[in-house]
């Protein structure tokens, strides 16, 4: 149903130029206004847009939204993609310009990190001495890169540690200068290094951030109550001497502090550094009135139900978590057979079982698979990974192809392969793909021989044609997945069963990327870093929803389960000052608006802990809060 434009949504909508600051609560059509401005402003031929997201599947609503609305040759003019994946085109595009090499790609992985920084202390003497025997040199690592990873966040640079006066700090930086160093030496980039240079090229090369607002009349950020200082700076920089940029967001929902992200950023400094005219959206055209009002006792916030139904809101307590997660089936059960009067034809997908954490879920998980309900566990934000050995040499020497000087990689096959010779050290100097395609069949181990070769035929392939990742891959099925012959052991069985798994899982995302790109653009470095920022991911919807509070946010349902409702649970017990309860809070009102109809909350007054000793367990205090146990 949708509802006609209220007269804040519609002076939102036809605005044109100047910067907006637009504070839109749960269910008030935030995406909505976002999208017919941008309808608008292209129907006014006002030339190119750029509208970031924090998401990659709110990017894909948007996208399909205006697809649906405009013809072809408009909505090409508006570029959809998140802060990442913009910044990423910025860096590989224009990195020349400060120096940074070309063919870079994405390291995801904080294995292959790793990999790079013990390189770093074992080859450079000066750094390994920075490290004494008592220490434990993988805890050291870990904390050095972690540390450098703050350090990229705040764009802090090795040159300033350098001049530091404290000594501990001087010994980091000459770690952070030689990780950085190395990296660049393979051609690969962290996650923290994408904001990092962009905010680079545009303050260093100020005319690079002229010609991107030039090109992009408006610029749109959604979600804008999730900007960290990292990206708040990177926008500021692309639009110095620009007004025409809109923030959308709801400070309610902050709920990313673990990340650095403060609302502070949209309500306070960007009304500071850009004077946008200001809009409040509280009309909630999603959920029933029960489930407002009991969101504004969790968030003092202006919102109002417009659609007139009460719906439903319970709280319920149960001996344990068995009891709970059994309650939880029966209800579903009972709302399939039975119906609500709140809720038309209800099926699975209509319905949600949100929690604080993943492990609040075991017993709920046990007990759908005990029953064969069909659930799913939402977008994942896990990067790509074979399972297979087969598969996991292939993708090791794609990365080769696409980056000639990855020695990770490369190192990754000759581990994967058992190769029992030792690397030259004329190998550091070299083209890794040239070396590869010249491996000594003498020095592999007989086992892996079967895999490397058919796999060494795909590869070629792909070097003839990036394009042709599907033949590749049917190469590596034909050669590596035969008819099932009866002689075949268990193993074996076993491991061609995960090879055809890694192939179709492989095909999925090709599949995905080759329906976001045109034909004759494609390449694999292009390919990979896709993957890397999650844009190939794809999310089986089908049966009931099983999410985290930081995965349910943006989706909604007409039925929510809100389990494990215990103090130190939610609110979590690390929440141990003001702000972090703020926090807490936050995450509290986003898994309520989850809901468009129903909302059950439960929680359990035992645990079992995991010493085996069953332990008793206050109510959360926002149960108190909405005055309804």
């Amino acid at each position: 149903m949708a509802f006609p434009l209220t007269k804040n949504q519609l002076k939102i909508v036809e605005h044109v130029d100047g910067a907006l600051m637009v504070k839109a609560g749960p269910g008030s059509g935030k995406t909505r206004v976002l999208t017919e401005r941008i309808i608008n402003l292209l129907e006014l031929n006002k030339k190119r847009i750029l509208a970031l997201t924090f998401s990659n599947k709110a990017a894909e609503e948007i996208t399909e939204r205006i697809e649906q609305q405009l013809p072809e040759d408009k909505y090409e003019d508006v570029y959809i993609g998140t802060i990442h994946s913009f910044c990423l085109d910025v860096v590989i595009n224009r990195g020349n310009l400060i120096g940074l090499p070309s063919g870079l790609v994405l390291f995801e992985s904080d294995t292959d990190k790793m990999e790079i920084l013990k390189k770093v202390f074992s080859d450079m003497p000066d750094i390994k001495n920075l490290i004494s025997e008592t220490q434990d040199k993988g805890k050291v690592l870990k904390n050095c890169l972690s540390q450098i990873s703050k350090y990229k966040r705040d764009f802090v640079t090795p040159e300033v540690l350098l001049n530091s006066n404290n000594e501990s700090e001087v010994k980091l930086a000459k770690i952070y200068e030689a990780y950085n160093n190395m990296m660049l030496a393979q051609r690969v980039l962290d996650f923290d290094d994408i904001l990092f240079f962009a905010y680079r090229i545009f303050t260093e090369r100020p005319q690079i951030a002229k010609s991107y607002t030039r090109l992009y009349k408006y610029i749109f950020v959604d979600e804008a109550q999730d900007l960290n200082s990292a990206q708040y700076k990177v926008l500021k920089a692309l639009c110095v001497g620009f007004s025409n940029i809109m923030m959308v967001g709801d400070p309610a929902q902050s709920i990313y502090g673990f990340n650095g992200s403060d609302s502070r950023y949209m309500t306070k400094y960007f009304l500071e550094d850009f004077n946008p005219i200001q809009y409040k959206l509280t009309e909630n055209f999603r959920s029933t009135r029960k489930i407002i009002n009991a969101a504004k006792k969790i968030q003092d916030i202006d919102s109002n139900a417009v659609y007139p139904l009460e719906g439903e809101i319970e709280v319920h307590c149960f001996k344990d978590e068995e009891q709970e997660a059994d309650w939880v089936f029966e209800k579903i059960t009972n709302l399939l057979i039975s119906g609500s009067k709140w809720v038309e034809d209800i099926k699975y997908e209509k319905i949600a079982i949100i929690a604080r954490n993943r492990y609040v879920m075991s017993k709920i998980h046990e007990k759908l698979d005990d029953e064969n309900i069909p659930y799913n566990f939402g977008p994942s934000s896990r990067n790509i990974e074979s399972e297979s050995i087969a598969m996991k040499i292939f993708e090791a020497g794609i990365r080769i192809i696409i980056n000639p000087f990855d020695n990770v990689n490369f190192s990754q096959i000759l581990n994967l392969i058992n190769y029992n010779v030792k690397p030259d050290a004329d190998w550091e100097q070299i083209n890794y793909l040239e070396k590869l395609s010249n491996l000594d069949d003498e020095n592999i181990d007989e086992k892996f021989l079967k895999y490397l070769n058919p796999i060494q035929q795909a590869w070629e392939n792909l070097i003839r044609d990036e394009e042709s990742f599907s033949k590749a891959l049917r190469l590596l099925s034909r050669n590596l997945v035969p008819v099932e012959m009866d002689d075949q052991d268990d193993a074996t069985e076993n491991e061609q069963y995960l090879i055809q798994k890694d192939i179709e899982m492989w095909q999925d995302h090709w599949t995905k990327y080759c329906s976001q790109t045109i034909a004759g653009q494609r390449s694999l470095s292009h390919f990979r870093n896709q993957i890397s920022l999650g844009r190939t991911q794809t999310h089986d919807t089908s049966g009931v929803s099983l999410l985290t509070v930081h995965m349910s946010k943006g989706l909604e349902y007409e039925v929510v389960f809100l389990i494990g409702l215990n103090e130190g649970t939610f609110p979590d017990y690390r929440a141990s000052n003001e702000k972090e309860f703020e926090e807490e809070s936050n995450n509290m009102f986003v898994a309520l608006t989850r809901a468009k109809r129903i909302c059950y909350l439960s929680y359990p007054q035992y645990k079992l802990m995991p010493w085996g000793k069953m332990k008793y367990q206050y109510p959360s205090k926002f149960i108190g809060m909405l005055g309804l146990d």
